[in-house]
Formats: structure tokens, sequence, C-alpha cells
């Protein structure tokens, strides 16, 4: 027992000695002089991954911004993306939604803290623990809604069959079915607590077509995409964004279809490019932008937190990286994989649009650690 008491200190002295060390060599990182150079090097350790895609980065520093498109793997028969091609975003969608809530609030056009019971209980049945949920709450992920509900899967599940599940879920679901939930909300969690929820992100958005009595990509497109010229940025493809999208492919490295959203749509429905994402990401960094003001206010730290409105706070591991001071947030649907962050005092930025489902947040947090420490050529 005392030989096993020994060890496992040796172990975890050792343990504690090699994470010390390394973060030492993260938080003095040489700089090599050239942070494109870095970038590449970088996306050349997704070659080991023995599958082939498609990944555009977007780096943001200084007041200068660089859009790069990468083939990962075998050679393509397509050309390379850029900074027009277009990619489903998944979750960053949040990002979109939450800001039109932010956006309205500052218009006074609706109250952050307003429960559903005030906004929609007049037309829309509601348990006790829906009632007093409230705006802020679905944009923080602190209503106690599940990440979706269990009667909402099983009625998907009966519809389509497990094994077909994921291949467009979203798009079997109907406003209706949201809705109809807050009724009973079974499988609701005390509120307060962060529990990431993409039925809680979408139905703000449906709330906010209430609200409004606008469409939320049309409402989107009126408040953020036209004020910030993000011109391929939508829910609904047009015939011109439809030829420049990318195909996708799930994280086997099989060709699969854009997913669709028949609800839930503010949750992960919208598509874009490197390039708009960039103008969003700047419009979160430059005081010039028309909407920094708003967007400013959405990065600091709710009373969970975890996260701003929307943003994702710094977590252990980029606060172990020396990135303490981002907001961030990744996306992932059926074939497509995305992550955006701001780092709010260095005033710089990544995006990451990639074309297979598999998450680039850690590969993100990597590339904000390059972006800090490496300066231009």
């Amino acid at each position: 027992m005392t030989l096993f008491l020994s060890l496992f200190t040796v172990i975890v002295v050792m343990t504690i000695a090699g994470l010390l060390y390394t973060q030492y060599r993260l938080n003095n990182t040489q700089d090599k002089g050239d942070l494109e150079v870095s970038l590449d090097a970088e996306i050349s350790k997704l070659s080991k991954q023995n599958l082939s895609y498609d990944v555009v980065i977007g780096v943001y520093k200084e007041g200068k911004s660089l859009v790069k498109g990468y083939e990962i793997g075998e050679t393509h028969k397509t050309p390379a993306p850029d900074a027009s091609s277009i990619f489903q975003l998944g979750s960053i969608s949040k990002l979109f939604t939450a800001a039109l809530l932010q956006i309205l609030a500052d218009e006074e056009v609706v109250d952050k803290d307003a429960t559903l019971e005030v906004l929609i209980g007049s037309t829309i049945a509601l348990s006790a623990q829906a009632k007093q949920v409230t705006l802020r709450q679905l944009a923080t992920h602190t209503s106690g809604f599940p990440r979706v509900p269990k009667v909402l899967m099983t009625k998907l599940i009966k519809q389509v069959g497990k094994k077909h599940l994921m291949i467009d879920p979203y798009s079997y679901l109907s406003t209706e079915d949201i809705f109809a939930y807050l009724a009973e909300t079974q499988g609701i969690g005390k509120p307060g607590k962060f529990a990431y929820s993409n039925y809680g992100m979408g139905l703000l958005g449906h709330v906010l077509e209430i609200i409004t009595h606008k469409d939320l990509g049309l409402l989107a497109a009126e408040k953020i995409f036209k004020p910030l010229g993000m011109r391929n940025t939508s829910i609904s493809l047009t015939p011109d964004m439809q030829q420049r999208l990318v195909q996708g492919y799930t994280a086997k490295g099989k060709a699969t279809p854009l997913w669709t959203f028949s609800a839930l749509g503010g949750a992960g429905a919208f598509s874009s490019t490197a390039s708009d994402m960039m103008a969003f990401l700047r419009a979160n960094i430059e005081d010039s932008s028309p909407l920094f003001q708003s967007f400013k206010k959405m990065h600091h730290a709710q009373t969970n937190g975890y996260t701003g409105i929307g943003w994702i706070q710094a977590g252990i591991i980029d606060k172990f990286l020396g990135n303490q001071s981002i907001v961030w947030h990744n996306g992932m649907v059926g074939g497509y994989a995305s992550y955006l962050c701001v780092d709010i005092k260095n005033k710089s930025g990544v995006v990451i649009l990639s074309s297979i489902a598999i998450d680039p947040a850690m590969m993100g947090k990597m590339i904000v650690h390059l972006v800090r420490t490496q300066s231009w050529r």
C-alpha cells in the first residue's frame, strides 16, 4: 500500500510539473515573426486525420485581416475554398439570435428580463415553470430547458427511426411542436444553472418572431447583416449561394446534405462565408461599427459565469493557453463545423469554417494563441 501511494504521488507530481512546464512554454512562446506561416503549420497537422475536407480560417489582429482556405487530405477535384465559400454555421447561429435580443432591448422593443408569461402567455399554454422563464435565461442557457426535450426526441425517433435521425433532424420539428412542449415542460431543470440548450435558444428566436411580427431570417438581415454588409449570410440560400456551398461531410468522411430547420432555426440554421463572419467579428472589436455598443454588452459575463449574452466565456483550457480575455462559440451540424472567437483585451479574433462534422474548438483555441503571440510579417 505504501509503495502504491509513493508511485501515485510521483505520478501526480510529474503530471503537475509537466503541466506547469507546458504552461510556461505557452506563456513564453517565441514570436517567429510570420503569423501566416505559423497558421499554415498549425493547419498542416489536420492532414494526420486521414480525411478529406475544406477549411477556411480568418484571423484579425492589429486592424489587419487574413482569410485563407485549405484543402485537407487528398487532392480535391473542386477549387480550394476561399472567403466567399458558403458553409453552414451550426450553433454560431445562436450569436445572431442573441444579438437580435440585445439590439431589440437597446431599441426598447423588449426587456431581456421579461418572462414568457408576459410575452406569449396570452396565446400559448405554459407550465408553471415555463411562465417564469426570461429571455435573458434563454440567451444564457440558464432557463432549465434541456438541450433537446426528450419528448421531442422520442417523437422524431418514432417518425424517422434512430438510424436516420441525424441526417436532417430539425426538418421534422414544427413550431407547433416547440410551443406544445411549453405546456408541460417535461424534463425541465431548475433555472439559474448553466445547461446548454438548443431548444432554449431556438425558442428565443421564435419568441422574437412573435414580438416583432417578422421572420427570424428577415429580422437578422434587417438588424445585423445589412448594417454590417454581410450579404452572404442567411437561413435560405440564394441560387448564387447554393453554387458556392462547400460539400459537407460527416465525421467519418461521408458526403451529407445541408441541414434544414423547420423549427428552432435560431439555434443553428444560418449559413455564411468567412468574409461575412470576419465582418461580424470586426463589429465586435472596432468601436466604429454601428453595432459595436450592442455587441460589447453581450461580452460581459452573466450571473452564471459561463456565458455572456450568447457568447461562451473563457474556460479552463483557454486560461491554461493564456486566452483569458476571450469570448467564443463553436458550432456543428451534420456536415459542417465552425468556431468564432473574439479576444476582447487584445482586440483580435479567429474564424474557422469547416466542411466536416468534427468540432474545431481545440484547433481554434490554439490559433487564438498563435494570433496573440505571433506578429505579422
